[in-house]
């Protein structure tokens, strides 16, 4: 397949829009911390779910909503609960394996930094499919407490307006879903083949893609190598406070298609990319990751092909 044009991006920093997957282990808050901070919230579900559900009675006086209601709104906050421990035993998992590999792999820091497959890195599709689906299912329950108020209960017109508004961004967001679901479905695997393992920084990097089935002819599109950093950033404070993660993009190379190629089932596409000498090494088991990623975006009838691969990009040990 023939490349049109590549253009590198140096020294301009920008920040990534539409980023929601944390690609570090590590959150700032100690395990044990998190498995404390999400008992209140599993506990407190539990018990509303339950009571919602009628295993445990209460008065009904004291109950000012459907019992579906009160079981939607316990399933919230039990899941919020599940959510942040699971954050917890990923990142306690990521450490007992950083701890092991210390003593094995003396000589290369990418192993204690990351579980890497040596061989190279295959697009989880599904389990972005079931993550899309599930963030939208949560939504959807988290809202359904809100469109009761808002409408089956009457509520104020600046109540139906708000709660309107993100029914829109919910429908949104499933389509989102529907849209990987439909992606996962229609394209097979892929991978990325590390030439090396792992790659380091100042020298050129040749990236080996394994195109997912489903790909023939592209109509056009972009293959790009970049380096980013990630964090969380705080605003506001008290009530008002807010926490959004952010991707900032320090580096990238990006080859373009400008007109319909053909894709050559089983066949390796290699494109090559020459960072600067002075670019970050990967550190996925910091608090403020840095990490090396390679983006496919292709035009094609129907459903466009859209993937992110993790590339293992280090300074010599």
């Amino acid at each position: 397949m023939k490349l049109d044009r590549y253009e590198s991006c140096n020294g301009a920093r920008r920040r990534l829009q539409g980023r929601t997957e944390r690609r570090g282990s590590q959150t700032g808050i100690p395990t044990w911390g998190m498995f404390l901070f999400g008992i209140p919230f599993a506990a407190a579900g539990a018990a509303i779910m339950l009571v919602g559900t009628r295993v445990i009675r209460v008065d009904p006086s004291t109950v000012h909503a459907p019992y579906w209601v009160l079981t939607a709104a316990g399933a919230v906050f039990a899941l919020g609960g599940l959510m942040v421990w699971g954050m917890a035993g990923r990142q306690w998992a990521a450490n007992r394996r950083r701890l092991a590999a210390t003593g094995r792999q003396r000589d290369e820091p990418a192993l204690r930094d990351y579980d890497w497959d040596t061989r190279g890195f295959e697009a989880p599709r599904w389990k972005r499919a079931a993550g899309a689906l599930g963030g939208a299912a949560f939504l959807t329950l988290f809202l359904s407490m809100f469109n009761y108020w808002a409408f089956g209960a009457n509520g104020p017109w600046v109540v139906k307006a708000v709660v309107v508004l993100f029914d829109l961004i919910l429908a949104a967001v499933w389509w989102y879903a529907f849209v990987r679901l439909g992606r996962a479905l229609k394209f097979g695997g892929s991978r990325v083949v590390f030439g090396r393992f792992p790659y380091r920084v100042s020298e050129p990097i040749s990236i080996q893609w394994q195109p997912a089935t489903g790909i023939r002819q592209p109509r056009k599109g972009t293959f790009t190598l970049r380096c980013v950093e990630a964090w969380f950033e705080r605003h506001g404070s008290g009530r008002n406070r807010s926490v959004s993660l952010v991707h900032e993009e320090l580096w990238s190379g990006t080859w373009h298609v400008e007109s319909a190629r053909e894709l050559l089932p089983g066949k390796f596409l290699t494109l090559p990319y020459e960072p600067p000498a002075d670019a970050p090494s990967t550190r996925l088991s910091g608090e403020r990751p840095v990490f090396w990623e390679f983006e496919v975006k292709l035009d094609l009838p129907g459903l466009d092909f859209e993937e992110t691969y993790l590339v293992p990009v280090y300074a010599k040990a």
